[in-house]
């Protein structure tokens, strides 16, 4: 989702729990086939230094980083705060529509 910057100059640093690993398959005693790793446990994280040019951060799933580049990510938010009166929760509900259209 987007959020809106709050002081400027501040730093940014998210970190994001690892998921736990499923447990293994249920079946009549047999190993479950090897599956391609499809997910990743580790996220990607990118630190730096906020400042007041910085307008919004965007905090999206890959669900949206897998269709989206990021600065698609970053016209669609920018073009939508720029509308009158215009809201992060407007920001991030078009980031949402654009990624899953």
């Amino acid at each position: 989702a987007a959020a809106e910057v709050g002081a400027a100059g501040c730093d940014l640093s998210i970190e994001v729990p690892r998921q736990q690993e499923a447990p293994p398959p249920l079946g009549e005693g047999s190993a479950a086939p090897e599956l391609p790793q499809l997910l990743l446990a580790e996220p990607t994280v990118a630190e730096r230094p906020l400042c007041a040019a910085d307008r919004f951060v965007i905090l999206a799933c890959d669900g949206v980083w897998d269709v989206l580049t990021d600065q698609q990510a970053c016209d669609c938010v920018r073009s939508a705060l720029a509308a009158e009166n215009a809201t992060p929760t407007e920001a991030a509900k078009k980031l949402a529509g654009q990624a899953y259209a």
